[in-house]
């Protein structure tokens, strides 16, 4: 397939080339050039324009304004080349004989095929530079026949690419940011492991994506699950009406790229180990969920009188109060008590949290003392004080 688009691109745009003549060639080639140097530095003044066209999704700013950028440098190029093609044929159409005429325009066509030669390579180059991006992609998600057929002719295309040596060529002129291969290789990850979802779901800074109403939708889209658990391909979720009033919603994305910036890397690893270099210092972050044996344990330490009967009333008085109990610590110092209804999920306490020392300072509403110190333990436990009882909760992992 790649030997084919090459050869049409080196046929078709050499035709063009024996027809337009090798100064409009020339200047194409030119402008080929100097779009693609120049597109990429120029685009943060063509970036202002891209609203203007109807693109308001973040994720357009990655390549609209390069490719604006480069389309008005090969027209301002055209035009040139336009404007020289014509004071010269008109003057050797007028001011020369017919002999002479016919001699520069038979060798006029002959250079125009072998500039327009050149610029079929380069337009080669340049159309396969969009499919050798887009393929990285497609080569992380790619699910095999049940892909539609344009993924698995841009994945086939980026294997011939890598087969033929021609991604070593196109590698160095990739505009695309590192973050956004980052990406690529997370969404992968995730797709080919989907208990990898809910590892995703506990990332420190995706808390507090958690507590919008949107993520909690898509949690409990019965459907969207059953798809992701069952390896469906990318573009089946992505379908999903949730998941495209997500994807096309431009306050969240900006939102997951100001909490994630650039620590993919860090993502990527907690993937992959469920252990981040960079949040694992705040031990307090995370989902936490009430271990009742192991704050009925703690309480029943201080049991002055050990006596079966107290045993009992003390299981009796704590069980009911610790049922469904859940806390939530974000990155953004939010330190969120809910309880399991039956109904889902209820806020029953939200507060903040600061590091003093080894432990943690904590101010919740409902909760007495209001202000308490939180004691976090390496074996993933966390003890606090909660209305005389040292409650005693499990981090979800």
């Amino acid at each position: 397939m790649l030997w084919i688009i090459a050869l049409l691109c080196l046929g078709i745009v050499g035709a063009i080339g024996y027809y337009q003549g090798p100064i409009r060639a020339t200047c194409s080639l030119l402008g080929l050039i100097f779009g693609s140097l120049l597109a990429a530095p120029l685009s943060p003044l063509t970036k202002k324009i891209v609203p203007i066209l109807g693109f308001k999704h973040p994720a357009w700013d990655l390549f609209i304004p390069a490719l604006i950028a480069f389309l008005i440098i090969l027209l301002a190029f055209k035009i040139l080349g336009q404007v020289l093609h014509r004071k010269l044929s008109i003057f050797y159409k007028y001011k020369k004989d017919d002999k002479s005429y016919y001699r520069w325009t038979r060798m006029y066509s002959r250079v125009g095929l072998c500039v327009g030669l050149v610029n079929g390579a380069v337009y080669f180059f340049l159309l396969m530079l969009p499919v050798y991006i887009a393929g990285y992609f497609t080569t992380q998600v790619a699910q095999g026949a049940q892909d539609p057929s344009s993924v698995q002719n841009i994945t086939k295309l980026r294997e011939e690419m890598h087969g033929l040596k021609v991604d070593h060529v196109l590698a160095g002129y990739d505009p695309t940011p590192k973050q956004t291969y980052e990406a690529a290789d997370i969404v992968g990850l995730v797709t080919h492991n989907p208990l990898l979802e809910s590892r995703l779901a506990h990332y420190p800074p995706f808390l507090t994506l958690g507590e919008r109403q949107e993520f909690k939708d898509l949690g409990n889209d019965v459907q969207l699950q059953q798809m992701i658990q069952s390896q469906a391909s990318i573009g089946d979720i992505l379908k999903n009406p949730k998941v495209q009033a997500l994807v096309t919603n431009t306050a969240i994305t900006q939102e997951i790229t100001q909490l994630v910036g650039s620590d993919l890397d860090d993502l990527n690893e907690y993937l992959r180990t469920g252990h981040s270099p960079k949040y694992d210092a705040q031990a307090i972050l995370g989902l936490w969920k009430i271990d009742r044996d192991a704050t009925f344990a703690q309480e029943k330490k201080k049991l002055q009188n050990p006596t079966p009967l107290n045993i009992t009333k003390l299981r009796n008085s704590l069980m009911p109060v610790m049922a469904g109990l859940n806390l939530t610590v974000t990155t953004d110092h939010n330190f969120i008590m809910k309880k399991d209804t039956g109904n889902g999920l209820q806020v029953i306490g939200a507060g903040t949290w600061k590091k003093e020392g080894d432990n943690y300072q904590i101010n919740l509403s409902g909760n007495q003392p209001d202000n308490a110190e939180v004691a976090v333990k390496a074996d993933d436990q966390l003890l606090m004080p909660r209305n005389g009882v040292t409650m005693v909760f499990s981090k979800e992992l």
